[in-house]
């Protein structure tokens, strides 16, 4: 792939779990919020984010939830004051609903919004968070993943603009450039803290749901493709160039049991799957899912993704998707069988609609899916502050979204 947008999508790679499953006693574990592209944002003391799974037991498990409050990049804040071993964790066994009439492959259904239950009714701190599913004892961690819990302090605008790249071929030639701006909040009545631009270092951008792939732009980073202006100043910008915008993802819709019925292993009616490379971008859902409810449907289906190519192209090519938190992990790997001609993976989800990819290894998502303008990404910001009360911790002073413009021409130089 080329270095120049290997480069860009390699500015910071965190730990490798958006969501992960520690158990086989739970299935189907998802988060998300309420915003575009379901991206797992919640507030302070609202608009909570939803957790859900399903469990394989014959009798209800008592199940807890405790939030861990983390860095900006993702470790956990070693602080007493932040982290209180008391507050931040379930009060209650978690409710669940029984599976419903007919489903096979689990028993219990969990949906738990956070902050909104005994225990974590609010969050005292913004910033990065670990979610953990335990057992009663908080002995054994079933399941874990992350959210947002970010503040609306700033008043910040992003622009995202397509840009050529002169010195690159088609379709590499084809980036983004995205802009965040805001001011710094000045001491008022209504606002009593004193916040310094000096504290304010750190960007991170993500795209639709991809949480462990963000852009970061950072004040003491030496990337040629990020930019801050107006240090020292009290209104600033961020900025990220030479993104590339991806393509269009695929989708795959199992809902209907006339067309994919169950009890067979399942896979596309249209035929492998081929790469796309070179065609334009069309219409998504940014990265989301809908699952089957409430029905003897509402159940879980083993399908099998095939890549139809011409040889074995390709070291490792790996399927991500909402199945399986938009993670490109060893659990995603595909197989390429040489009778077949093709990669093949096979995956157990819950009946529904989903959006996917294939990534080459490690980290290109160009060379089978392509590059266009004409993808319409949902871009998400978290602007970081680090907080000196406590011995130092990082909040999100401010996120702000937005649909990139797609076209099929440059929107700035």
């Amino acid at each position: 792939m080329n270095k120049r947008l290997l480069l860009v999508w390699l500015l910071f790679v965190p730990p490798l779990w958006a969501q992960e499953m520690l158990s086989d006693r739970l299935k189907g574990l998802r988060v998300y919020g309420s915003g575009d592209a379901g991206l797992p944002v919640a507030g302070l003391q609202s608009r909570p984010v939803t957790i859900e799974f399903d469990v394989v037991e014959a009798t209800p498990p008592d199940l807890r939830v405790r939030v861990l409050h983390c860095d900006r990049d993702w470790n956990t804040t070693q602080n007493n004051f932040i982290n209180d071993n008391v507050q931040n964790r379930s009060k209650e066994p978690l409710h669940y609903e029984m599976a419903p009439a007919g489903v096979q492959f689990y028993r219990y259904h969990y949906s738990v919004s956070v902050p909104g239950i005994a225990g974590i009714d609010r969050f005292a701190q913004s910033g990065n968070y670990v979610f953990e599913i335990t057992d009663n004892s908080e002995s054994t961690v079933l399941g874990r993943g992350r959210f947002f819990v970010a503040e609306d302090l700033l008043g910040a605008s992003m622009k995202v603009s397509n840009r050529l790249l002169p010195s690159e071929i088609s379709p590499y030639n084809q980036v983004n450039r995205i802009e965040i701006e805001f001011v710094v909040p000045q001491r008022k009545d209504e606002q009593p803290e004193i916040f310094y631009p000096i504290n304010f270092k750190t960007v991170d951008v993500y795209r639709n749901r991809q949480l462990s792939t963000p852009w970061r732009i950072d004040v003491d980073d030496n990337n040629p493709n990020t930019f801050v202006e107006g240090m020292g100043t009290m209104k600033l910008k961020f900025i990220v160039d030479n993104v590339s915008p991806g393509s269009s993802y695929r989708r795959i819709d199992v809902t209907s049991v006339d067309v994919y019925p169950e009890g067979q292993l399942l896979n596309a009616r249209r035929g492998p799957d081929v790469s796309r490379f070179q065609l334009p971008a069309k219409t998504d859902h940014h990265g989301t899912s809908v699952v089957t409810v409430g029905s003897r449907y509402a159940d879980f289906v083993s399908y099998r993704f095939e890549l139809l190519t011409e040889s074995r192209q390709y070291e490792s090519v790996y399927v991500v998707g909402d199945f399986n938190g938009w993670i490109v992990s060893p659990s995603s790997l595909m197989t390429y069988d040489l009778d077949l001609g093709r990669y093949i993976w096979q995956a157990n989800f819950r009946r529904g609609a989903y959006d996917y990819q294939y990534v080459v290894g490690p980290n290109d998502w160009v060379s089978l899916e392509g590059n266009d303008w004409r993808t319409k990404n949902v871009f998400t910001a978290f602007i970081y502050y680090h907080d000196s009360r406590y011995g130092g911790f990082d909040r999100i002073l401010g996120s702000v979204q937005i649909l990139s413009p797609g076209g099929d021409h440059a929107t700035t130089d």
